[in-house]
């Protein structure tokens, strides 16, 4: 099944933790993409500097009406880079998403998405933007998320991280127990993270994703666990 997620590096190192750890196909094609839907074309940019990817490229951003057959291309998961910002509008009574260009492209891709990551900093300016996301656009579409905090700098200190989890888990969002880390050479942007070098330092930026892929692949599991302990609730009573 396709996966359709947002944004920028997370969609990049997402879509090489799971190339990685998938595999190529018999053909040595890849059974994971990235897809750049961002009139901006960060993501592309970014690929451009890079000497291999382990996955495809897919620049969807000025081909609206051919995202709805993003799930009939031949991948088993598919990343997508969505733009970074749209003007939401939700006091109008029409869509929030509106009808310019950012506006149709995430709202075809809403109507594919598996499930949508929603990255937030730990700086009070990115929390209004991350409530009108998750409110005004992603709880009425009824589409999967989950919250992760990115882009943490260690040395502005835990409080920060605990801070920003303890505001959305406030409003009931899920959020991710892996928080990715601000380290240089996500920055760089001349490699994904299956392509850092085995020091110290790279190998802990590294793991973020890793951890996070692992965690985002298990969240089926949770309802399973959620029943478990109903069902030893009631032997209990």
């Amino acid at each position: 099944m396709s996966r359709i997620r947002g944004q920028g590096p997370i969609s990049l190192n997402m879509g090489a933790v799971c190339a990685d750890v998938r595999g190529s196909r018999p053909d040595g094609s890849p059974y994971v993409a990235v897809a750049s839907a961002d009139p901006q074309g960060t993501s592309l940019w970014r690929a451009a500097r890079l000497a291999e990817l382990p996955f495809d490229i897919l620049d969807i951003s000025g081909d609206v009406e051919n995202i709805a057959h993003l799930k009939a291309l031949p991948y088993a998961h598919i990343f997508v880079d969505t733009p970074g910002w749209a003007e939401i509008s939700p006091d109008s009574g029409l869509d929030p998403l509106g009808t310019d260009t950012y506006g149709r492209i995430l709202r075809a891709l809403l109507e594919q998405a598996d499930d949508v990551i929603v990255p937030i900093m730990t700086e009070p300016d990115s929390y209004e933007p991350t409530w009108q996301t998750i409110e005004w656009v992603l709880k009425p579409q009824g589409v999967p998320f989950q919250v992760v905090i990115n882009n943490w700098p260690p040395a502005e200190g835990q409080a920060y991280v605990d801070a920003t989890r303890g505001w959305c888990e406030d409003r009931g969002w899920p959020v991710a127990q892996t928080v990715i880390r601000r380290y240089r050479v996500h920055t760089n942007a001349t490699k994904v993270v299956t392509q850092y070098n085995a020091n110290r330092v790279e190998l802990q930026a590294r793991e973020d994703f890793y951890r996070f892929a692992l965690e985002h692949g298990l969240r089926g599991t949770e309802t399973r666990i959620e029943q478990i302990g109903a069902q030893a609730g009631a032997v209990e009573a």
